[in-house]
């Protein structure tokens, strides 16, 4: 992968990006800068994509992984055989470069796409996602009783917002496993707790089947999808970030809602980087709870979708 050697710059900064906030892209660009060591740190050797607002949250937005046609022949960049070259980002230079352009969003892989490990998750990821938007204590109720799951196979997790209406709990592996282990592990974990809490968890894809209920996004979890990235901001009005949070703020009713850019580099300041500083469970533990799978689950196939 290719170095960037070019310096970051800023154009038409002045441009109203969160306007219900009245946050510029001066303002953004300014919150990148200051927690973008964090923010790399949970891109750095992953699959990239991004979420771009050229002319702020109330514009024109899509989708981007592949790297952009004008971009500089230093710009880091991930060669893959057969495909237009991938976006990478290593460093903070390149977060800026790319959040100059207006990359409002990072998503990142589950796995990294070189070094030991390669191709393997380096966590087991629950993504949970209301039905109502506006309904994040039936989340916040779901992602304490998944905790407790966890804790009963001999797991710790971390809960983690999503800059928008629901939760991603987190469990960090000392070392990668595959997907053929883990997915299963967390599809299982997905309909335990469906089937426990009927009434407030749902695997149901179809939104018009869910009701009320939060569903647990288990397919989430695999090789081609990516989730919001640790301290990345959400392209919404007001400038919300997705962000770790402690299982006694979750106790406590902590508010996604609470948690802007001003909030989140406060915290990171005050606290360093949750996740990063989170315990590391053992593969060992993920692999025995893998193989107490009734022998369906263990042949479940590992798909791209």
């Amino acid at each position: 992968m290719k170095r960037c050697e070019r310096r970051a710059t800023l154009t038409h900064g002045d441009k109203l990006y969160f306007p219900a906030v009245g946050l510029c892209k001066r303002d953004y660009m300014t919150y990148l800068a200051q927690i973008g060591a964090h923010l790399v740190r949970h891109l750095r050797h992953r699959s990239v994509t991004l979420v771009r607002c050229p002319d702020g949250v109330g514009g024109r937005r899509f989708y981007q992984r592949h790297l952009p046609p004008h971009a500089p022949p230093t710009l880091p960049r991930r060669e893959v055989p057969g495909e237009r070259p991938l976006i990478a980002i290593p460093d903070v230079e390149t977060l800026l470069y790319y959040g100059n352009l207006g990359a409002i969003e990072f998503h990142a892989g589950l796995h990294l796409v070189q070094g030991p490990g390669a191709g393997c998750p380096t966590e087991l990821t629950f993504d949970l996602d209301p039905t109502d938007p506006h309904d994040f204590e039936r989340v916040r109720e779901l992602a304490l009783r998944l905790r407790d799951v966890l804790r009963d196979l001999g797991l710790d997790g971390i809960a983690k917002t999503t800059g928008a209406s629901g939760l991603q709990v987190w469990v960090p592996l000392e070392e990668p496993l595959p997907y053929t282990v883990t997915r299963p592990v967390v599809n299982f974990i997905a309909a335990y707790c469906a089937s426990r809490w009927p009434g407030l968890a749902t695997t149901e894809r179809l939104v018009r089947h869910r009701g009320r209920r939060v569903y647990v996004d288990a397919p989430q979890h695999g090789p081609t999808r990516t989730l919001i990235a640790a301290y990345s901001a959400r392209a919404v009005d007001r400038a919300l970030v997705s962000a770790p949070v402690s299982w006694t703020e979750l106790e406590s009713g902590v508010s996604p809602g609470t948690l802007d850019i001003d909030a989140v580099r406060d915290r990171l300041a005050r606290e360093g980087d949750l996740l990063a500083l989170a315990p590391r469970n053992a593969a060992s533990r993920v692999q025995a709870v893998y193989d107490a799978l009734p022998l369906p689950w263990r042949q479940m196939r590992v798909r791209s979708v």
